[in-house]
């Protein structure tokens, strides 16, 4: 496949889908932070952001591997990486 891209699982922290009608403020309350749990190639392990894809096509080597479905996932909100095994 080229590069290493190991498989892993991601745990990480987003933030809560916003609220999709209006609401009087008084209410409003604070839903907090979604954990996450994310599985894919870590096709980029940066300081800033890692990248996670779920889906590898052309894995047989005869053509460029394509990738689809990136997650990029701020570092500062992973809680933590696991590698898994492929084989």
């Amino acid at each position: 496949m080229g590069k290493k891209c190991p498989l892993v699982l991601i745990e990480w922290e987003d933030s809560a889908q916003p609220t999709p009608q209006w609401e009087h403020l008084s209410d409003w309350q604070a839903g907090g932070v979604v954990r996450i749990a994310s599985v894919g190639w870590l096709i980029k392990d940066g300081k800033k952001m890692k990248a996670l894809a779920p889906n590898m096509g052309g894995i047989d080597g005869k053509a460029s591997v394509q990738v689809s479905g990136v997650i990029r996932i701020p570092t500062s909100c992973v809680i933590s990486v696991k590698e898994l095994s492929d084989g």
